[in-house]
């Protein structure tokens, strides 16, 4: 899995490629956790991610959740079916706001 961060001024969007699971979330969670803090807005871009276990969901939930507390906002582009399925059948679709 890669992670490639685009920097906007205020605004960061993160594309995420390959696959995220519970092998490349936890170098994935550090990458986050340290972009938290320098932007007011996120895009999360997963156009290119293929798959996301349930580790790659408790990481966007995670995100979402740090950006709420900090005033931010969190938006999510480009997922695939495969990828919306698991945030439509978990119920964490109705956490994020998806964007085009």
């Amino acid at each position: 899995m890669d992670i490639k961060l685009i920097n906007r001024d205020t605004q960061g969007e993160l594309l995420f490629i390959g696959k995220l699971d519970s092998q490349s979330a936890p170098e994935a969670q550090r990458i986050v956790d340290s972009v938290v803090p320098r932007f007011k807005t996120i895009i999360l871009n997963l156009s290119q991610l293929e798959y996301s276990s349930s580790a790659g969901l408790r990481l966007i939930l995670k995100l979402q959740v740090d950006m709420n507390k900090k005033g931010g906002e969190l938006y999510v582009r480009g997922a695939n079916k495969t990828v919306m399925e698991v945030f439509e059948l978990t119920g964490s679709a109705s956490f994020l706001t998806f964007i085009k």
